[in-house]
């Protein structure tokens, strides 16, 4: 049988109607695509009392200069350019309430092949598959993430391509983990 492909394109105020109405206009054979404005799930979190959420955006992008040596005054450094979740990646679960998994790509991915195998992706437990970026480990972070307890030598992840467990991240609460370290 057939699969119905459906993408939930989320998008801003400002962009919202020119979106809706170029995909009501244009049609993806058996794919359906849902248009929503992120700026209205907003409320929802006000009335959660998650006031923390200002603003609800697609993924961030920072500029991180990374030394090479034991002197990081002196040795020769490095930048590199990280895509990181917004706050709105933290909200997906609620945004999508009835889904249980999803795959995200931001808006600067190019898909160039089929990617229905991610959807079968066995996430062993874990609440989001990712690409690996092992040019920036957490511990060139630590002074931006306060780190803490994580492993320091662990690879990030890339967020522009992303497989999330939904039940998993609703099971962990994850949404209130991640208001619980913003406060601290």
């Amino acid at each position: 049988g057939s699969t119905k492909m459906v993408f939930h394109l989320l998008t801003d105020s400002e962009n919202y109607f020119a979106m809706k109405h170029w995909f009501m206009r244009n049609s993806y054979n058996s794919a359906t695509v849902h248009v929503e404005n992120i700026d209205e799930h907003k409320q929802k979190y006000v009335t959660a009392g998650l006031n923390n959420i200002l603003h609800l955006s697609a993924s961030e992008e920072f500029r991180v200069t990374i030394g090479n040596g034991e002197d990081a005054l002196l040795s020769p450094k490095r930048t590199e350019y990280l895509s990181v979740f917004s706050e709105a990646y933290f909200c997906l679960p609620q945004i999508f309430s009835k889904l249980k998994k999803v795959i995200v790509l931001d808006d600067d991915v190019v898909v160039q092949r089929d990617l229905s195998p991610l959807w079968n992706l066995d996430l062993e437990g874990k609440v989001i598959g990712a690409p690996e970026f092992c040019s920036v480990r957490l511990g060139h972070l630590n002074g931006y993430l306060n780190a803490g307890t994580l492993d320091l030598d662990a690879c990030i992840w890339m967020s522009g391509l992303n497989i999330i467990d939904l039940e998993k991240w609703r099971e962990l609460n994850l949404l209130q983990q991640y208001q619980e370290r913003l406060q601290r």
